[in-house]
């Protein structure tokens, strides 16, 4: 099959073209893995707790594994998630969750995580009402912030967990509008290749993203 064009948003040039190269394969490996797939753009946040009059009783755990533990949270959640759907005798569908992400430094100098995630169209259509803790992905998405950070999720912290304007893409290769739908992705995707904000070591790594083959 042939490889589809990865747009770039010139805009946000340069770019760093090793990270442009995941960011394509990243999709790619979404699309090989649920050809039905809704990604989403998310950005995570890490709490200000040295702050005067804060009301975080412990420190976040803010070490270099962190957005593993995110990722294996949010992927043990989806688990319990689709277990408790088959205790009810409802239909479960297969999801293996997919991921790529930045991390970058604000003006402050604080670091934050640019992320897109991808999950079955079929399992997951929406983020659901977030605003109420329950059986969705929005909110299994803030709890597994949380508990990546090792912090007990509170109300107060839903603002570490931010979802863009327009956060969600859905890839159907048999839609008429995938070629726009991809163009139109990949286009938000490159902001994350930026080199702008950006700060290279050894000691911290400032990409990462799902391993696999596309074919």
């Amino acid at each position: 099959m042939t490889r589809r064009h990865f747009t770039l948003d010139s805009r946000h040039a340069p770019f760093n073209e090793s990270y442009i190269e995941k960011l394509h394969n990243t999709v790619e490996l979404a699309l090989a893995t649920h050809k039905r797939t809704m990604a989403i753009m998310v950005l995570l946040r890490f709490p200000d707790y040295n702050d005067i009059d804060d009301s975080i009783a412990n420190a976040p755990d803010m070490s270099s594994g962190v957005f593993s533990r995110f990722i294996e949270s949010l992927d043990a959640k989806i688990t319990a998630y689709q277990k408790r759907l088959k205790n009810k005798q409802q239909r479960i569908y297969p999801c293996r969750l997919t991921f790529a992400w930045v991390r970058e430094y604000g003006v402050d100098g604080k670091p934050h995580y640019h992320v897109v995630l991808f999950v079955n169209k079929d399992t997951f259509c929406s983020l659901g009402d977030f605003t109420r803790r329950g059986d969705n992905l929005g909110s299994f998405i803030e709890e597994a912030w949380s508990s990546a950070l090792r912090i007990q999720y509170a109300p107060e912290y839903r603002t570490l967990v931010h979802f863009p304007d327009n956060p969600l893409y859905y890839l159907d290769g048999k839609a008429d509008d995938f070629n726009t739908t991809y163009d139109s992705l990949t286009f938000r995707l490159s902001y994350l290749a930026k080199e702008r904000s950006k700060i290279y070591s050894r000691q911290a790594r400032s990409f990462g993203c799902s391993q696999g083959r596309t074919s």
